[in-house]
């Protein structure tokens, strides 16, 4: 119980941290429109802070709008690394997305994924569904599908799995003072790496409130680094 308070003073203080800088937010130009209701960023030490709320489709949408030109980047240039380092083009990603993924999504990620498609449309970048499937699965597909396809069609696998990350969470008699330490290395490459710099601050619909960090245009952390409000914090390794 003592490690669950702490964990949610933690997760609260965070946000208390985060809204005193909210003088520098960035206000949606489409203010009267209910789907960015509630919705707000702003940049810090490089960061970016987006806060969204609402239903899938809306978060999904207001993740968009609020990250449109980082989203557009990131896709920019993951296309031709992508082909460069698995000599796949991007079309392979698209048509994997639509006949491997897809039918598998939850519909609450479907709804928010076809959300951010909206919000990129309705600020003048031009993605389809399929584009954005495939930027969500920009480390399950090159570096777990594919080496499977190439053994599989009796080729030399171009990638691997890339086996990043490292991670630490500790806590009880593990810890000197037996409060909770987590902590996380983010070894990556250059084309994604200085783009993982948002924090996402999501209040659904339903569940708990979140607070993680990942990429722009992606629904998950994928740096498996985030603690939500009812104190459960999570890391990968």
């Amino acid at each position: 119980m003592k490690h669950k308070l702490l964990a949610l003073t933690i997760f609260v203080g965070m946000l208390l941290c985060l809204a005193g800088f909210r003088f520098a937010q960035y206000q949606p130009t489409r203010a009267e429109d209910d789907r960015l209701k509630g919705s707000y960023r702003f940049e810090r030490n490089g960061w970016i802070y987006v806060h969204l709320e609402g239903s899938p489709d809306k978060i999904g949408y207001q993740h968009a709008s609020l990250l449109a030109r980082e989203t557009e980047d990131l896709l920019r240039v993951l296309k031709p690394f992508l082909q460069h380092e698995t000599k796949h083009d991007w079309n392979f990603y698209r048509q994997a997305s639509q006949e491997i993924l897809w039918p598998k999504i939850d519909a609450e990620f479907q709804a928010e994924l076809d959300g951010i498609v909206r919000g990129l449309n309705d600020r003048g970048v031009k993605a389809d569904r399929w584009d954005i499937v495939a930027l969500n699965a920009l480390e399950e597909l090159p570096y777990y599908y594919v080496p499977w396809l190439d053994r599989k069609q009796g080729r030399v696998a171009t990638t691997h799995a890339p086996g990043n990350c490292s991670a630490i969470v500790a806590t009880g008699s593990y810890t000197k003072d037996h409060r909770i330490v987590m902590g996380h290395n983010n070894w990556t490459d250059y084309v994604k790496g200085p783009r993982w710099n948002i924090i996402f601050d999501i209040k659904p619909q339903r569940g708990f409130r979140i607070l993680m960090d990942g990429l722009p245009g992606v629904i998950t952390s994928d740096d498996d680094f985030g603690v939500n409000s009812s104190g459960l914090m999570g890391t990968e390794t």
